[in-house]
C-alpha cells in the first residue's frame, strides 16, 4: 500500500512539473473554487441534498391552517420543524418565533431576513464561477507556452528528433487537460448549487407569504387590531 501511494505521488508530481508554469495557477484556481463551493454546501446544510425541501413549508402551512394561525398552531409548527435540519427549517422557525412574540413586526422581519438569507446562501458563489471560467483559460495559456517552447526547439535543432520536442508538447497537452479537469466539475457543481439556491429562495418566499397570511387572518391579530 505504501509503495502504491509513493508511485501515485510521484506520478502527480511528474505531471505537475511537466505541465509547466501555469500548473500552479490552475491548481490554485481549483483549490479556491472548491473551497467556496463546499463552503456554500455547508451553509445550506442538509437542504442541499434533500429531495423533499418543500416539506418544511407544507408542515407549517398545514399546522397554521388547522389552527387558524393561533399561538398554539405556531408553537406546534416550531416543534415539528425542530425535527428537520437545514437552512429552510431554521429560517422558518425564526420567523414563527417572531410571529409568536411580535406579530406586528413580522412583515418587516420577513423582508429583511429574506434579503440577508439569500445573500448568505450566495456568498462566494460568484468566486466559484470565476474560477471555473479561469481554469480552462489558464490551460489554454499553457497550450500556447508549450507550443512556443516546441517551436523554439525546432528553431534550434530542427524537427528531425521528436524527443527534443516532447517537453513542449507535454506541457501544452497536460496544462490544457488540467484546466479542463478543474473547470468541468466546478461548472457542473456550480449549476447544481445555483438550482438549489433558487429552489430554497422560492420556498422561503412561499413560507413567508403563508405565515404572513395566516397570522394576519388569525383571531389573535383581529383582536389586536380591533378598537377597544
Amino acid at each position: 500500500m505504501n509503495n502504491n501511494w509513493y508511485i501515485f505521488i510521484e506520478s502527480v508530481r511528474n505531471t505537475y512539473e511537466a505541465g509547466g508554469v501555469v500548473m500552479l495557477p490552475i491548481l490554485l484556481a481549483g483549490v479556491v473554487g472548491f473551497y467556496y463551493l463546499y463552503s456554500s454546501w455547508f451553509r445550506i446544510g442538509s437542504d442541499f441534498f434533500r429531495k423533499d425541501v418543500g416539506r418544511s413549508v407544507e408542515i407549517m402551512r398545514r399546522e397554521l391552517t388547522n389552527g387558524n394561525g393561533s399561538d398554539e398552531s405556531i408553537r406546534k409548527s416550531i416543534s415539528l420543524l425542530e425535527k428537520r435540519r437545514g437552512l429552510l427549517s431554521r429560517e422558518l422557525r425564526r420567523a414563527l418565533k417572531v410571529a409568536l412574540e411580535r406579530r406586528s413586526e413580522l412583515r418587516d422581519y420577513a423582508q429583511v431576513r429574506m434579503i440577508k438569507t439569500v445573500q448568505y446562501m450566495e456568498q462566494g458563489s460568484h468566486i466559484v464561477a470565476v474560477m471555473a471560467a479561469a481554469a480552462p483559460l489558464l490551460g489554454l495559456l499553457g497550450t500556447v507556452t508549450g507550443m512556443v517552447s516546441t517551436f523554439d526547439v525546432i528553431t534550434l535543432y530542427g524537427n528531425q528528433n521528436p524527443v527534443l520536442m516532447a517537453d513542449g508538447i507535454s506541457e501544452a497537452l497536460i496544462s490544457t487537460q488540467s484546466g479542463l479537469l478543474v473547470a468541468f466539475p466546478l461548472t457542473l457543481l456550480k449549476q447544481r448549487l445555483d438550482e438549489r439556491i433558487e429552489l430554497l429562495k422560492q420556498q422561503l418566499e412561499l413560507g413567508a407569504t403563508i405565515l404572513e397570511n395566516s397570522v394576519t387572518s388569525s383571531p389573535t391579530m383581529a383582536n389586536m387590531s380591533s378598537p377597544t
